[in-house]
């Protein structure tokens, strides 16, 4: 992971009005050490800096969107995808169940979601970096979003910047909630 360039998009939310220092809220060590335990992963290096920095609050980095990203949501997130899909499986058996192809890895943590079908999640193996993948449950879509977690902020932070030149936290200063 580059620490530089993370740096430099902290700076950039900062000078750009996504968000200042004091609206990062990060996550404990044990926070991040219970995520990683309930699911059996390792998380990369570049999401734990997320987690560590803004895994409560982020500003309005995902406020314009309806996304679900902070650490509440994120630990219970995968746990619930497995549970639908298992139910999926069940009700309607192994024809109208996802496609084999459409499996949900083992090693995937879901990180954002939106609306409740629309998603992206990250595979993790302790690796530096990892890229973000996008998932929607209902048209069994699933396909690499960005190369890295690092890329999909700085995607947000685009977004988010955008949201606040086009005025749309005057009519919503609070943003939209998940």
């Amino acid at each position: 992971m580059d620490d530089a360039r993370y740096d430099q998009l902290l700076r950039r939310m900062e000078r750009s009005g996504v968000a200042t220092p004091e609206q990062l809220v990060g996550c404990c060590a044990s926070e991040i050490a219970a995520l990683e335990a309930t699911y059996s992963l390792k998380l990369p290096r570049s999401y734990r800096r997320y987690l560590e920095v803004m895994g409560h609050s982020s500003g309005k980095l995902f406020t314009h969107d309806h996304m679900a990203v902070t650490y509440p949501y994120v630990l219970e997130m995968t746990r619930e995808e497995h549970q639908r899909w298992a139910r999926w499986r069940e009700e309607r058996g192994r024809h109208t169940a996802p496609p084999p192809e459409f499996e949900f890895p083992a090693d995937g943590l879901l990180i954002a979601g939106r609306l409740g079908e629309q998603f992206n999640f990250i595979r993790c193996s302790g690796q530096e970096d990892a890229p973000v993948w996008y998932l929607h449950n209902y048209r069994w879509q699933m396909r690499e979003t960005d190369a890295s977690v690092l890329g999909w902020l700085e995607g947000w932070c685009k977004e988010a910047e955008d949201a606040i030149a086009s005025g749309y936290f005057y009519y919503a200063p609070e943003g939209t909630t998940p």
